[in-house]
């Protein structure tokens, strides 16, 4: 495949000298923004450019594609195939650690993903995420794999300072299909890491036409996801192991709750009086029923 992208490169390349202006802004933003191209839409590229979806299709054809898709797979195929976590794990089990090593190497790995977060953490989405949180009807977290129980805390936490959350199961129902019931006042949070569930994609961008704003939280900016996400949320989950480390999401997902249990505490502090009146009541209950 990155014979297929080099060739494909080197392709665009060659036509340059031959296209209308036009098509070489759309041919040289190609080259140079490979990355950011995988994970655009038509649309976005004719609005960042300034250009039409006739041109940048005909360039597409021009390089032997059906259409702007086609090409556009090219690219996201390769990006997919550098963020495969199994790659990683397969090369770790070529070496021989000693059992006592593996300890403080994961940890080692979870330092410097939980540093590298205070580095790429777009501050200016991290507060939009959290008004989006804040002004949410309802707030619905999905993602599956380990993403799934990211969803589940996520949902756990914003409850825990009076935001209407809940975790989207995927079962009876897809995400898409729960999607249908949420508003443009709703919020969709997406929990996205490799090798990025098709799935939990298709959700965003079925909220995304639906108007209902998806914030994702993902390790790459090359995610698809990114296309459909009013807000992206960058965060590393670099990990020996076959399952990706949540540690820094975890970090993430602290922060967000502890912004908003400050910015909503008189909500935050009726919800845990609350919680305590329930589980005191729990108790009592409990207590007789022990005593009959």
């Amino acid at each position: 495949m990155e014979n297929d992208l080099n060739r494909l490169k080197e392709r665009i390349k060659s036509k340059v000298p031959h296209l209308t202006n036009s098509q070489k802004i759309i041919a040289n933003y190609i080259v140079e923004n490979p990355a950011r191209f995988a994970v655009s839409s038509i649309r976005q590229l004719e609005e960042e450019l300034g250009i039409s979806k006739s041109t940048i299709v005909r360039l597409a054809q021009a390089l032997g594609y059906e259409g702007f898709y086609e090409l556009r797979n090219v690219f996201l195929r390769d990006l997919r195939k550098e963020l495969d976590p199994i790659s990683r794990y397969k090369s770790l089990l070529e070496e021989k650690i000693k059992e006592p090593d593996f300890m403080a190497r994961l940890a080692d790995e979870s330092v410097k993903n939980i540093h590298t977060t205070l580095h790429v953490v777009d501050r200016k989405q991290l507060a939009k995420a959290i008004e989006l949180i804040e002004k949410a009807r309802h707030v619905a977290t999905m993602g599956l794999g380990i993403s799934a129980y990211l969803a589940d805390i996520a949902s756990y936490l914003l409850n825990r300072v009076s935001i209407n959350a809940k975790a989207m199961s995927y079962g009876g129902l897809t995400f898409t299909e729960q999607i249908i019931n949420l508003a443009p006042s709703d919020v969709v949070v997406a929990f996205s890491f490799p090798p990025y569930s098709p799935e939990t994609i298709e959700a965003a961008e079925y909220a995304h036409e639906s108007n209902v704003p998806v914030i994702a939280i993902t390790d790459k900016l090359t995610n698809p996801i990114y296309a459909y996400s009013e807000v992206l949320l960058q965060v590393p989950v670099e990990s020996s192991i076959l399952s990706n480390s949540i540690v820094s999401v975890i970090l993430l997902l602290y922060t967000i709750v502890a912004i908003v249990g400050q910015d909503r505490r008189e909500q935050t502090l009726h919800a845990i009086e609350s919680l305590e009146h329930v589980r005191k009541e729990h108790r009592k209950k409990s207590g007789a029923e022990e005593h009959r």
